[in-house]
């Protein structure tokens, strides 16, 4: 291709060739083309020597770099481009790094000069940012004429590598099923209750309401009997309804309100996994559902449901909550408890007679938005962003408030969380729905 300054020259040498017509000046017409013939004849011999795209003289080199990363976390990359070309040229190399990588030292670009069978080495450190999965790469080399007149580009093939950033805590401990599964307390969480169930707990003194079947003949003599105690089995389906919009990315990587909220969701998860008798299920949407995991049991499906919300990044669209409710009305088989995260962003009209035949099919909601404005530290007096920052977070807390008044008249149960996260709010919630059937 021509550039900028290759179509200067050639209009330039065009415009000298047309004053020389005009003016009938033989000597300056004898320059224009001189100069025209020069430019032309650099730019076609540029060009006709150009290898094809499926033959760049270029190598690239990748150093090994990790292929799983937590939020924040910084690592050392190094590309080293190696030239076959037959004579010596200028090129520039560039990384094509996504911006959810960005560089903190060095340079991942630069203009160098290759001689044949000579290699360059750029090096860099950068910084991993927001969840998901990347591709650093491909490295792209432009190569100008003598005079920058006309320019090639190849993008190397094979100069691509994928990287996963992903916070540790979801897909290191969320599946797995430790000993409390054969205990009946986790933590503070009561996961099994006192009735008539399979698994013996202890015995007790009869009582005229007892069934006779459960009377623990060998133990008893007249005048003192004892009937046997088992642990009631009360299985419960949770659905965990994840907003994956651009809105629930406020905060730092690692620590913003989607990280809050994929930690909450993993621990609901582990919770539901040691409990032995409890169903979850999975259901992340935008505008429309992203993905859906129908509540069951396991150590697959537990780890299938870390590993997808460990793996969770934004989507772009919006959240309306009506919707999603809508969706997973008739997805749902039987009684659940949903669990929702999200940033309140989207429309609420719907929600009112939406929430009432959620209601009636025997569905239960509880409602996690983040408190986006508390995710972002406060700024020292006299910075220059101060006054700004502290009108927007009144503007967020405003809105959170009407959102949050909103949701709470059609009766739905709102926990808000801040930057230190939502396990506390989950912990209480999960920890009432196992004892009552209900939490507020």
């Amino acid at each position: 291709m021509i550039s900028r300054s290759g179509w200067v020259g050639v209009g330039a040498a065009l415009g000298a060739l047309l004053l020389a017509l005009y003016t009938l000046d033989l000597l300056l017409l004898v320059g224009a083309v001189a100069i025209l013939a020069g430019l032309a004849g650099e730019i076609l011999l540029f060009h006709a020597q150009r290898p094809g795209p499926e033959r760049t003289p270029f190598r690239v080199v990748r150093s090994e770099t990790p292929r799983v990363l937590s939020p924040g976390a910084e690592f050392d990359g190094r590309i080293s481009v190696a030239y076959r070309g037959p004579r010596p040229v200028r090129a520039e190399v560039v990384d094509l790094l996504p911006g959810s990588l960005p560089v903190v030292a060095g340079t991942a670009a630069g203009r160098r000069w290759f001689a044949p069978g000579r290699s360059v080495v750029l090096g860099y450190r950068l910084r991993a940012g927001d969840r998901g999965s990347h591709l650093m790469g491909p490295v792209a080399v432009t190569v100008a004429s003598p005079h920058g007149l006309a320019w090639t580009q190849w993008t190397v093939p094979d100069s691509e590598r994928p990287l996963r950033v992903v916070p540790p805590a979801p897909i290191e401990r969320s599946h797995r099923i430790g000993p409390a599964l054969f205990t009946r307390m986790q933590g503070r969480l009561e996961l099994r209750h006192r009735g008539y169930g399979t698994e013996f707990r202890s015995l007790r003194p009869y009582q005229l309401s007892d069934d006779i079947r459960h009377v623990a003949w060998k133990r008893s003599r007249p005048g003192q009997w004892y009937v046997r105690e088992f642990e009631q089995e009360s299985r419960q389906d949770f659905v965990l309804l994840l907003d994956i919009t651009p809105s629930m990315i406020a905060g730092r990587p690692g620590e913003n309100a989607l990280d809050r909220a994929l930690e909450a969701a993993s621990l609901v998860t582990a919770a539901v996994a040691r409990s032995g008798e409890d169903r979850v299920g999975l259901m992340t949407a935008t505008d429309r559902p992203r993905q859906w995991l129908r509540p069951h049991r396991g150590e697959h499906h537990f780890r299938l449901i870390a590993e997808n919300l460990a793996y969770l990044a934004p989507v772009p669209g919006s959240f309306d909550l009506g919707a999603s409710l809508e969706r997973l009305e008739g997805r749902l088989r039987s009684n659940t408890h949903v669990l929702a995260f999200s940033a309140l962003d989207g429309p609420l009209d719907r929600i009112r007679p939406t929430y009432a035949r959620f209601r009636a099919r025997g569905h239960h909601l509880y409602l996690f938005p983040p408190n986006r404005a508390a995710f972002y530290p406060p700024l020292a007096d006299g910075h220059p962003g101060a006054i700004a920052l502290g009108w927007a977070e009144r503007e967020e807390h405003g809105r959170l408030e009407r959102r949050i008044s909103e949701l709470r008249g059609v009766g739905i149960p709102v926990f808000p969380y801040d930057r230190r996260g939502a396990t506390n709010q989950v912990l209480s919630t999960y920890g009432q729905l196992r004892a009552w059937g209900l939490a507020g």
